[in-house]
């Protein structure tokens, strides 16, 4: 299942998505001479940060408008401040939406850019675990190698016996006649391997041969700056590709302090979200943990995209704070007007009152039908009058339900002369 690419619902068409634009990339670097996977990640990198670029200057838009229009919502926050039965917090929700939305205010939409990373990390960690599935130029590299081993069943067989010290791949049955699983293995072949597995083949034959003619080809396809072998994760050796790890701790720690956390004059809220950044602090320990244990290839993807994320972050805040905030709210309050009118005249619910539903359940309405004694009143309340009335239809209770209790207490009642 790996050259052989991903499979999986969601995994596997993004992973194949993602593979043919690296391949596309690395396509057209390699004719430019450039043959290492490394510059192709980059490219990519680069390529994806520009695609999620409107959502995050989108999400910084709406965080200044939210902060221009903060006394409005001050002020509904100091009307409900002592009133925390539902029904105020339901209203002072509603009036807080109400506020937002009059401005075209939707800090949800900040979560787009996270949700779609994780994704494309995961689908990228499959691109990169076996490149010469995706990328049509580099398995040629490994088709020579991989026949000559099929041809040759001595070779054969010390690759299968030397797979798992290689690799860690769960490949249970090797196939001589699948060129894949054979380029599965290969692919994680760094060049101390590959010099081991000559010598087990007595470094002569045709094997040996194909892997002199092609290993340095393939040595410099996954080779970055100073021999880091990309294919590989780093560990906790102290080698050269250990500074991938690094560099994506300190980008990703610069790139989430990068957005200024602004006073809201809510006291709560200002708490709330001092506790959200200090848990924010945690997120650049876990991306030096996870790019220490994954091929270093997506480990230079994270760490290029903690980067420019940095960047990107910085250069859009430096745009808005020279902006003119009058004029940019303005036309945030008229384009907001004109999807409003456009989402009442369609009957459709935002997101927010979606949610709000469901956290706490649509508001009853008034209905201009009848009711029944019974229904609108408490038990304490029930009179013979009334119990009466309904146990002389043909009314079925449910068994065990309280309006089943109540008549057989009615019952009772009646049968012993209305006494209790």
């Amino acid at each position: 299942m790996f050259l052989t690419q991903a499979d999986g619902l969601i995994m596997g068409p993004i992973s194949k998505l993602l593979g043919l634009l690296l391949n596309g990339i690395y396509e057209l670097s390699s004719n430019l001479g450039i043959v290492s996977i490394g510059a192709s990640i980059i490219i990519f990198t680069i390529a994806v940060r520009m695609c999620l670029l409107p959502s995050m200057f989108k999400q910084t838009r709406s965080s200044k408008v939210n902060s221009y229009i903060q006394p409005e919502i001050n002020k509904i926050n100091k009307k409900y401040r002592n009133k925390k039965d539902q029904e105020s917090m339901l209203k002072q929700q509603a009036e807080v939406r109400e506020v937002q939305e009059k401005y075209g205010v939707n800090l949800t939409a900040g979560c787009l850019t996270s949700i779609i990373q994780m994704p494309i990390f995961f689908a990228l960690y499959n691109v990169i675990q076996n490149i010469p599935a995706y990328v049509n130029k580099v398995k040629d590299l490994y088709l020579p190698i991989a026949d000559a081993i099929k041809n040759d069943s001595n070779a054969f067989e010390k690759l299968s016996e030397y797979k798992e010290t290689v690799s860690n791949l769960n490949i249970i049955k090797m196939n001589n006649s699948n060129t894949n699983t054979i380029i599965d293995v290969l692919a994680k072949f760094d060049n101390n391997s590959w010099d081991a597995y000559k010598e087990l083949l007595g470094g002569k034959g045709a094997v040996v041969d194909a892997i002199n003619a092609n290993m340095d080809q393939i040595s410099d396809v996954y080779s970055f700056i100073g021999g880091i072998n990309l294919a590989t994760a780093p560990g906790f050796a102290l080698t050269a590709a250990f500074i991938i790890p690094i560099l994506s701790l300190v980008f990703q720690y610069l790139s989430l302090n990068a957005t200024p956390m602004q006073s809201s004059g809510d006291p709560q809220a200002d708490a709330t979200m001092k506790s959200m950044k200090t848990m924010m602090k945690v997120f650049p320990l876990m991306s030096f943990f996870v790019t220490v244990n994954v091929p270093t290839g997506v480990g230079l993807y994270w760490a290029t995209g903690s980067l420019l994320s940095f960047i990107t972050s910085k250069s859009i805040h430096a745009y808005f704070n020279h902006a003119d905030m009058d004029k940019i709210v303005e036309k945030c309050k008229e384009k907001a007007a004109k999807k409003i009118e456009k989402r009442k005249a369609s009957g459709k619910k935002t997101f927010a009152e979606k949610m709000a539903e469901a956290a706490y359940g649509q508001q009853p309405q008034e209905s201009t039908a009848p009711k029944s004694n019974i229904t609108n009143s408490r038990l304490k309340n029930y009179n013979s009058s009334t119990m009466k009335t309904q146990s002389s239809g043909n009314v079925k209770y449910r068994e065990g339900s309280l309006a089943a209790k109540a008549n057989a207490l009615q019952k009772f009642n009646d049968n012993n002369g209305g006494k209790n």
